[in-house]
C-alpha cells in the first residue's frame, strides 16, 4: 500500500501534535496552514491533494476533493457537514466521514456535574463575592445551598455524554429523566421521546434541565 496524503487543521498542543506525528509517520502528513481558520472557505491546496482529512475542513472544499476517501472530525457535532450535497459528493466517490462523538463523553459528563454541584452548593455566589465585595454572606449562601440527593434532573438528548452522566449521577440517588427524538430502548433510566405528555411532566417537574443536544 502507497503510503497516504493525511491533512489535518485540527488544533493540537505539542504532545498531541507529536503524537500524530509518530502515529502516522509511514504516511505523509501536511498540516493546514495556521492563516486560514478551521472551518473556512478559504481554499487549501494541500487539501485537494490528500487521500484523509482529520480536523475541520471546510464543507465547501469537501465537495470539490475527488480524491479525499476518509474525513475525521475532531468535534462531536457535525452540523456544518449535514448536507445534502456533501452526501452526495462523498456517496459517488465512496468516501467517509465520521465524527468523534466518544471522545468527548468524560470530559463534558464532568463538566456538568461540576456545574450541578456548584449551583445547587452556591460556589458561584460565593466565587463571585470572594472576587468582589468581600462581605462574606455565609448564612445567606448557607440557606439557599442545596443537595443532589433526591433532587429531578431531565435530560434532553441521550448520547454517549448522558450515559455517563447518569453513571456519575447514580451516587448522588437523584431521579433521572432522558428526552430524545427516538427512545432506542436501550436507556439505563426513564426516557421519552421529545414532545409528548411524559416528556412534558418531566420537564415541568424538574429541578435540573441539562441540555445536551448537538
Amino acid at each position: 500500500m502507497e503510503p497516504l496524503v493525511i491533512w489535518s487543521n485540527a488544533k493540537l498542543d505539542d504532545a498531541a501534535r507529536a503524537a500524530l506525528t509518530e502515529g502516522t509517520r509511514a504516511h505523509r502528513l501536511v498540516f493546514a496552514s495556521p492563516v486560514a481558520p478551521a472551518g473556512s472557505a478559504a481554499a487549501d491546496v494541500a487539501l485537494a491533494e490528500a487521500d484523509v482529512a482529520f480536523g475541520q475542513p471546510a464543507p465547501a472544499q469537501l465537495l470539490v476533493t475527488p480524491r479525499l476517501r476518509f474525513i475525521q472530525l475532531n468535534s462531536a457535532g457535525y452540523g456544518p457537514y449535514d448536507r445534502d450535497d456533501l452526501r452526495r459528493a462523498l456517496a459517488v466517490r465512496g468516501a467517509r466521514l465520521t465524527k468523534s462523538s466518544l471522545v468527548y463523553d468524560e470530559p463534558c459528563a464532568e463538566h456538568v456535574l461540576a456545574f450541578m454541584l456548584a449551583r445547587a452548593r452556591g460556589l458561584d455566589t460565593a466565587f463571585a463575592n470572594a472576587l468582589g465585595a468581600h462581605a462574606w454572606p455565609q448564612q445567606e449562601i448557607r440557606a439557599r445551598a442545596r443537595r443532589l440527593d433526591g433532587q429531578s434532573v431531565v435530560l434532553v438528548g441521550f448520547g454517549s455524554i448522558a450515559r455517563r452522566l447518569v453513571e456519575l449521577l447514580a451516587p448522588f440517588r437523584m431521579k433521572i429523566t432522558g428526552v430524545r427524538r427516538r427512545v432506542a430502548g436501550d436507556e439505563p433510566v426513564p426516557t421519552f421521546v421529545w414532545g409528548t405528555a411524559e416528556a412534558a411532566a418531566a420537564l415541568a417537574a424538574a429541578d435540573h434541565v441539562v441540555d445536551l443536544l448537538p
